[in-house]
């Protein structure tokens, strides 16, 4: 398999021992490919290349609808393991029926030999692409995407990840590249080509064949496989602190480098706070920042111990209450629910003065 030297790119990194390039088809997910027909569906346009597979939208004839199609064009040239990770990505997604997760409609080979899977076609962008407008400073995207738009799509992203977690599934490559938000505030996160099943730990149920993920959001232990914490949910509990702080700052936790320079930063966890990187324009909660920070704890128990975890944090600070990653003082959590019941508050001390005039009045 290749590397990726540099680790500005963004793109996912797989480094593997094995050369496996023998014949496909001796077994599991790849062996139970069905033969399709190839006029069933009609090409319309790429819509993108990334990694091992790229990704067209077609006109499916049988439904009359159009959808995406993901294919390994260079098929004839890819290991039996890499045709085998390709059609267990398609059975995986296919198996979480969750709103939040793209769901996939047919599984095959066409007819001449290429595996491929389709997919509800999703308009929209990308949360990365989103992320660079708003740091441009572009006041539509601005005035339509605050803070606390990008809070809910961060929620939407927690439940999606913690249902796969649910049934034993472990993304691994969680990145706003991999978030697709829709025309219509749709959430769904994408790309399952390197999740792993989970044992009831909470580890990875599988012996890895080697590093996996994307530098800058990959945990400590992802990076390195000898750290003596297997990678599972809390590895994607780190990627999703990784999203949030690149929320907060509108920039990667440690921004461009080479990954030798990343693995070190992050395993040595010296991350700067999203405050000090995010645009003057743009406000960073330090109860955020805290929740951020928390979640990308070089040591994995020091890390939420669950995405509801994650989750209800965020939640607790959109409905004005201190996060607990923050460790509120007393005045702070006093003032917070000063702000939570200010009406009420002016209401009673506006009836306690009336009652006071009253009694003024009578005596």
């Amino acid at each position: 398999m290749g590397t990726i030297d540099n680790a500005s790119s963004g793109k996912t990194l797989i480094v593997t021992q094995s050369s496996d390039s023998g014949p496909a088809g001796s077994g599991g997910f790849f062996a139970r490919l069905p033969l399709k027909p190839q006029d069933r569906y009609k090409f319309i346009r790429s819509i993108g290349f990334g990694g091992m597979k790229g990704v067209l939208l077609v006109h499916d004839r049988d439904t009359d609808r159009e959808m995406a199609m993901a294919i390994m064009p260079d098929f004839r040239e890819r290991s039996a393991a890499e045709l085998e990770r390709f059609a267990r990505e398609a059975y995986l997604t296919a198996s979480l029926e969750h709103p939040g997760i793209v769901p996939v409609y047919d599984i095959g080979i066409d007819s001449s030999g290429s595996p491929f899977f389709t997919m509800k076609y999703l308009p929209g962008l990308s949360l990365e692409t989103l992320l660079q407008r708003l740091k441009r400073g572009d006041a539509r995207e601005l005035k339509e995407f605050p803070l606390s738009r990008l809070l809910l799509i961060f929620i939407r992203i927690c439940n999606a990840v913690g249902f796969a977690h649910s049934r034993g599934v472990c993304h691994l490559d969680l990145k706003p590249a991999n978030v697709k938000i829709g025309d219509f505030g749709e959430t769904f996160v994408l790309d399952w080509g390197l999740a792993c099943r989970l044992d009831e730990d909470g580890s990875i149920a599988q012996d890895l064949d080697g590093m996996r993920g994307t530098p800058g959001f990959m945990a400590p232990e992802q990076f390195d496989m000898r750290s003596g914490f297997s990678p599972g949910v809390r590895s994607d509990i780190f990627s999703l602190g990784a999203i949030l702080y690149s929320i907060l700052a509108l920039e990667t936790p440690f921004g461009k480098g080479s990954m030798e320079e990343i693995a070190r930063l992050t395993v040595s966890g010296r991350i700067p706070r999203p405050s000090k990187r995010a645009p003057e324009f743009w406000t960073v909660p330090s109860s955020l920042e805290a929740v951020a920070l928390k979640a990308m704890s070089p040591h994995p128990l020091d890390r939420y111990s669950s995405v509801r975890d994650l989750r209800d944090d965020i939640s607790a600070f959109s409905a004005g209450f201190a996060t607990r990653a923050e460790r509120a003082s007393t005045f702070r959590r006093s003032r917070l629910f000063v702000v939570r019941h200010y009406l009420l508050i002016i209401i009673l001390i506006l009836l306690l003065l009336l009652v006071w005039q009253l009694t003024e009045d009578l005596f």
